[in-house]
């Protein structure tokens, strides 16, 4: 069989406890104990200044981890200072956030992601995962304990494309050879759905609702919909 599933990751089927704004505050606690800075303080300057705040165009010079990370401390420093941390606590704080971001005990699995996988392995689909994120995704994956699920697992870190970009969408069928059918699951009605539905790639919403969409409220639903959906069509 030659019929996928593309998953988006981070609140698809994973999540990291408070996502950026914990991060940054799990950092500055390890340079400023008792900084008395909350999450919500950090959390308006990173609503922009991320690649995925800018998906149409393109970032292969970002393509190396290092320089990717190094092309967002400037945004993590300035979230920090605007919260009123002091610019040499900022720095080191800024550049702490790698390591705490991908820190393993800060991600979970949703409760239905293993079961979910489970059931389209059993009947042959094969699995892959687009998602914007950092460099370090495939790590988190088999950190997670489901790496073995997947043939291909791309972030936008890497390839130099954020979704909804269609040159996205491209690089993971190309990885998979060109799957039929191919179906998207993911959080982001937008970003996953809009624009794999853009594509030529018909998708269910999960997590967040939309008018409008296919929306299932957790994955082994979203997988029973797609079967279904799949059983349905006249080959």
């Amino acid at each position: 069989m030659n019929r996928a599933i593309i998953w988006d990751f981070d609140e698809t089927l994973a999540r990291r406890s408070g996502g950026w704004r914990h991060t940054l505050v799990d950092a500055l606690d390890l340079e400023a104990p008792g900084h008395g800075i909350t999450p919500s303080d950090v959390e308006p300057a990173l609503r922009h200044g991320f690649p995925w705040h800018e998906p149409q165009r393109p970032h292969p010079e970002l393509s190396d981890p290092d320089l990717w990370w190094a092309g967002l401390q400037p945004v993590l420093r300035e979230a920090l200072e605007g919260a009123g941390v002091g610019k040499p606590v900022a720095e080191r704080a800024a550049s702490r956030a790698r390591s705490e971001y991908v820190r393993l005990d800060r991600w979970s699995l949703f409760p239905e992601t293993a079961a979910a996988l489970d059931r389209l392995r059993a009947s042959g689909w094969r699995q892959a995962i687009l998602s914007n994120h950092c460099p370090e995704l495939p790590d988190l994956v088999a950190g997670l304990g489901i790496g073995e699920y997947f043939e291909v697992v791309l972030t936008s870190a890497s390839i130099g494309f954020e979704k909804p970009h269609p040159e996205a969408f491209a690089r993971v069928l190309h990885e998979l050879g060109g799957p039929q059918p191919v179906w998207m699951v993911g959080d982001s009605r937008e970003v996953d759905i809009a624009g794999a539905a853009r594509c030529g790639i018909p998708g269910v919403l999960v997590r967040r609702p939309a008018p409008g969409f296919d929306y299932a409220p957790d994955l082994v639903t979203a997988v029973e919909m797609i079967e279904r959906a799949t059983d349905a069509t006249p080959r």
